[in-house]
């Protein structure tokens, strides 16, 4: 059962929630993957809902997507201590939840018409996010996506996915690792300008960061799955799942999660020595 209601201009829309085991798998491919830190609650999403396990993936609950967010490539985003839910696409803008994705809010002001490709909320300030456009550059907003203001035109290599976190030695408050269609880009969020983290070539289709050690970070790219030791100065092969990487989380606890393009969610407890 879906409720959909204009409210001011702005798209609410209540969803019906359905528990699920970890079985019974996705109609398509997980496309984004989340970490809600204050309930200890993983998050990912496919073309058509929403799923949240506070289990480690056991069981779900899926919660179908705003009609206006079905069928797209999607790409989420959590706020970790605020606990607000923030999902983006083309054709989508940005949407906020406050409620696990059960409703949603339209918060785009000061956006430009454009795709938004990748999102991301700051690791220690929880009303601070920024979303990627692409073309147009990087945006940030510091009042839980109320507002918008281009801070950044981003690296020259397209942005696929965007991280920012709170690994020390940023002359403000943390970095921004990018996977572009070229290897991964590193910056400063101070947005002092963008330069290549280590040697990796071709496209990288995800990048994500350990929040318990931040200068152990993930990239996945069509050779495989890579672990920096030191904030992206030199990469390491690791095991990979046996498909290509879609998106990639790291919990607190040093739990890596890997969406895969076979539709299938594997876990790493052991920095992908070995995975389940």
């Amino acid at each position: 059962m879906t409720a959909v209601k204009k409210i001011c201009g702005v798209l609410l829309v209540s969803l019906l929630a359905v528990t699920e085991a970890a079985g019974a798998g996705n109609a398509s491919p997980i496309v984004a993957l989340g970490f809600e830190a204050s309930t200890q609650t993983l998050i990912k999403v496919d073309t058509d809902a929403l799923y949240r396990s506070d289990d480690e993936g056991r069981k779900w609950v899926r919660t179908p997507l705003p009609p206006s967010a079905k069928g797209h490539t999607l790409t989420v985003a959590v706020s970790g201590k605020g606990g607000a839910l923030y999902l983006a696409g083309p054709g989508v803008g940005v949407l906020r939840s406050e409620d696990g994705g059960l409703s949603w809010l339209a918060r785009n002001e000061g956006l430009p018409e454009g795709t938004v490709v990748a999102l991301s909320v700051h690791a220690d300030q929880p009303d601070t996010v920024y979303a990627v456009l692409s073309r147009q550059g990087i945006f940030r907003s510091e009042d839980g996506g109320a507002s918008w203001r281009l801070m950044d035109k981003g690296p020259r290599k397209s942005i696929v996915q965007f991280v920012h976190s709170n690994m020390p030695g940023s002359m403000q408050t943390g970095w921004f690792f990018a996977a572009t269609t070229k290897g991964v880009s590193r910056a400063m969020d101070c947005f002092c300008g963008w330069r290549d983290a280590g040697g990796l070539s071709g496209k990288v289709s995800a990048v994500s960061y350990d929040p318990s050690q931040p200068q152990h970070v993930y990239a996945a790219s069509s050779e495989g799955l890579f672990l920096s030791v030191n904030g992206g100065e030199q990469w390491t092969k690791t095991l990979s799942p046996p498909a290509a990487i879609a998106a990639l989380i790291v919990t607190p606890s040093g739990t890596l999660y890997a969406a895969a393009g076979d539709g299938k969610l594997y876990r790493s407890a052991d920095r992908a020595k070995t995975w389940e």
